[in-house]
């Protein structure tokens, strides 16, 4: 009699967690029979947190083919989640049934935040395809911007060990101060992203305000011919220096702002603060950050940076889930 309660639990749990909606036809993308497959092993590793910061996540007990090759790849996209708890267990669900997905995914009112390694081929395929206009999702994560392409690495490369799906109050904690009455800044206006090769020929230019947006340990390791570090120890401590700047006349709102970071999501939150709230006019920006123009630069043969790119390791973020810092999700 126990064995059978437990037979039909397990049943019954299963049917619910698999027959979620987010209020919308489930749209899934296309998959072949492999795709489908679960190992029990994973569905036992699952786990599942609350709160603000709730997590759903799995770690695969046997490890990818070894001859296999993994796309590294990260992506954001700053558009309003009503139910990010939703969207949360719609991908985690979804993202359960490509093998050997490995990686971290931010889902808040804000937007979506995620990176990943992936086996290049099918699961490449299916994994942009969830992500896509026709994925699972209410909005094409790739509609303003195409996923940031990394390297790709042989499968004994260590990279993520699991995969983790969480809500976060942002995918992106900026700490810019609001008075009562102020409205929330509007990440869609943040001005204009440049490509790398027209990133280039315009830092050419003299007299370029030129601006790294990353923090003074990251700016100390390698930066832009020219540019000025705002020499910040957090994010957070970004918006009291850029009124400094223009108090100052450091920065002219008149002339065009040029701002970069690691891979473009700071600049988001930089240019709307720059144009919405210091009234600069013209700020561009740089498009997938210094990963994507130091990709550029070497096929380009010929760049304008100098030194190396501070890269936090996001594969120790995978080991014990913690919370990350503002300048760890980019």
């Amino acid at each position: 009699m126990r064995s059978s309660l437990r037979s039909l639990t397990a049943l019954v749990l299963f049917v619910a967690v698999h027959s979620f909606s987010i209020g919308q036809p489930y749209r899934s993308a296309t998959r072949s029979a492999t795709d489908l497959s679960l190992s029990s092993s994973n569905v036992q590793s699952s786990t599942t947190t609350s709160g603000s910061s709730a997590v759903r996540s799995f770690r695969p007990s046997t490890p990818i083919d070894s001859e296999l090759q993994l796309q590294l790849l990260s992506f954001y996209r700053f558009v309003p989640i009503s139910n990010p708890a939703a969207i949360r267990d719609a991908l985690f669900d979804q993202l359960l049934l490509i093998p050997g997905v490995r990686g971290t995914v931010y889902v808040a009112s804000e937007g979506i935040n995620a990176q990943f390694s992936v086996p290049v081929g099918d699961q490449l395929r299916s994994l942009l395809q969830t992500f896509g206009k026709e994925g699972c999702l209410p909005f094409d994560a790739f509609e303003q911007n195409p996923p940031n392409m990394g390297d790709v690495v042989d499968s004994n490369v260590s990279t993520f060990d699991r995969l983790i799906v969480r809500t976060r109050d942002y995918i992106l904690r900026d700490g810019i101060p609001l008075e009562d009455g102020d409205a929330p800044l509007d990440w869609s206006d943040s001005g204009t992203e440049l490509d790398a090769e027209d990133w280039h020929e315009q830092l050419q230019k003299s007299n370029v305000q030129l601006f790294d947006c990353r923090n003074d340990y990251e700016s100390d390791q390698g930066t832009f011919q020219s540019a000025q570090p705002l020499n910040t120890k957090t994010f957070s401590e970004t918006w009291s220096v850029l009124d400094d700047q223009v108090k100052s006349d450091a920065i002219n709102p008149d002339e065009p702002v040029y701002i970069f970071c690691t891979g473009g999501i700071r600049c988001v939150k930089v240019g709307s603060y720059l144009k919405n709230k210091l009234g600069c006019k013209d700020v561009r920006s740089l498009r997938h950050g210094i990963i994507g123009y130091e990709r550029w630069a070497s096929d380009a043969d010929q760049s304008l940076w100098d030194g190396e790119n501070f890269l936090f390791d996001k594969r120790r973020f995978s080991k014990e889930e913690p919370e990350q810092s503002d300048e760890e999700s980019e």
